[in-house]
């Protein structure tokens, strides 16, 4: 993956992640949501079926997208059907996720991609938009933008390296837009805004059912630089608990059709030590600040091989080190602040959530995420991992 691609890894996670996403419109005047509990509404839905349509303006050029959508909730690990429509050059491309990861079928090549599931995989939804309804109806009070924030379940900082915490809204400004009727349906509104300065922020607004809150509609706007991305999505001929076939969830691979399997397996250790006598290659020995013990070692291996520490404070503040030595590209964003890391030029990124700073030594990739470092302090940790 490009630098210049490295933003559409957030905007293709956003997507994958968001059950739907929409289009923002004017509601009623009603000042706060019903106080209701919003995460065993949503755990209590099983299964839906809907007609998708996803709208993403990057600017230079607007895509449409219409897919068959089945959601089974029911099981500790969802599972997900999705068939593209249309346009016509996608019509018959195929996902399915399942307890035993992802199949993608690509209609058009004739081809199948088996990609295993990772844990976490999706982020908890029902938690997360309690956040987003309980700040809503406290007035949108919330923490200091300092204090990190993402405005999506799970938003990778780099195309391969460790992600925020799935359930943050702490530094957006959350407001309840009253209630319109979505696809026949009565849905709530709420806008997350976004109150911290930062090179990249992703302002959202849902509209979520009023019996189960899940998203009927949904938009994000990507601010980033110059660059505005903008993602529409809405539900049609949506069907909540539908009685689906046995093989809702199932597709036959074309016995023509070329099959590649992707491997991913992740290893925890206790100690860096113990992921170092792992590993093929040297692992960083980063200086963590003050306040900073370590937490966690981890070693993805397969297609992507990365060894990484992650460090936290008494008030659950993290501190991630990554080293990638086979997989993506992960060298940020083309358009981020240049910054000299251990004596190689790296990029330096802010969101509201968190700063990172990543950089590359020939084909070998670091990535340094925080949610509450400043600039100094970052880029100290990150000269003290080296390139190696």
């Amino acid at each position: 993956m490009g630098r210049q691609a490295s933003l559409a890894v957030v905007v293709t996670v956003l997507l994958a992640t968001s059950g739907c996403i929409g289009l923002g419109v004017l509601a009623d005047d009603a000042e706060s949501p019903p106080s209701v509990d919003v995460a065993q509404r949503y755990d209590s839905l099983d299964a839906l079926e809907a007609t998708r349509v996803t709208t993403v303006d990057s600017g230079n050029a607007t895509n449409v997208t219409r897919s068959l959508v089945r959601v089974d909730l029911s099981g500790d690990r969802h599972r997900r059907y999705e068939r593209v429509l249309s346009p016509a050059s996608r019509a018959g491309d195929v996902a399915v996720l399942d307890a035993s990861g992802m199949v993608l079928y690509d209609a058009d090549e004739n081809t199948v991609t088996h990609a295993p599931r990772t844990a976490g995989f999706g982020g908890n939804w029902s938690a997360y938009l309690q956040r987003v309804v309980s700040a809503a109806r406290d007035g949108g009070d919330v923490a200091e933008p300092s204090d990190g924030v993402s405005p999506l379940p799970v938003v990778p900082t780099t195309g391969s390296g460790p992600s925020i915490p799935e359930d943050a809204i702490e530094g957006f400004e959350v407001e309840y837009l009253g209630t319109r009727t979505v696809d026949g349906r009565t849905a709530h509104g709420f806008e997350l805004t976004a109150v911290s300065e930062a090179t990249l922020t992703i302002d959202q607004t849902l509209w979520l059912d009023s019996q189960y809150y899940y998203p009927l509609q949904t938009s994000h706007r990507f601010d980033y630089g110059n660059r505005t991305i903008e993602t529409r999505t809405r539900l049609e001929n949506v069907t909540f608990d539908p009685d689906l076939p046995s093989g809702a969830f199932d597709f036959d691979v074309p016995e023509n059709a070329t099959v590649t399997e992707t491997n991913a397996s992740t290893q925890s250790f206790n100690s860096a030590n113990a992921l170092a006598e792992r590993v093929n290659f040297t692992v960083p020995e980063p200086e963590a600040p003050a306040g900073y013990e370590f937490e966690e070692a981890r070693y993805v291996g397969g297609n992507v091989t990365q060894a990484s520490l992650q460090y936290v404070t008494a008030d659950g503040e993290q501190l991630t080190v990554t080293k990638t030595t086979a997989g993506p590209d992960a060298r940020g964003f083309a358009s981020g602040e240049n910054v000299t890391v251990a004596g190689r030029t790296g990029q330096y990124v802010t969101t509201p959530r968190a700063a990172f700073v990543s950089w590359s030594c020939g084909d070998t990739h670091y990535a340094v995420v925080a949610t509450d470092l400043d600039k100094e302090t970052l880029l100290a940790v990150a000269d003290s991992a080296g390139c190696e």
